[in-house]
């Protein structure tokens, strides 16, 4: 298979951050920095993104705040 298929728009990369504005758990963008322990290069897993992952239910769509950096 060549490159990444997408089946929703939500899925696409960012050309930027997306700051304080709504990110999908596989999309990605330039100023992705990984979490701790991970190796997928996605939303869901960048140290910008809050998907609520500290609490009991995570978010399906995350917020980013670059440059903040979410504990």
């Amino acid at each position: 298979m060549i490159g990444k298929i997408y089946r929703r728009s939500e899925d696409l990369p960012l050309e930027k951050p997306n700051s304080d504005g709504n990110v999908w758990p596989r999309q990605t963008c330039p100023a992705f920095t990984p979490r701790d322990g991970t190796t997928l290069k996605e939303c869901f897993c960048c140290r910008y993104a809050d998907f609520h992952l500290d609490r009991q239910r995570t978010l399906e769509v995350g917020v980013c705040y670059f440059p903040r950096i979410v504990v």
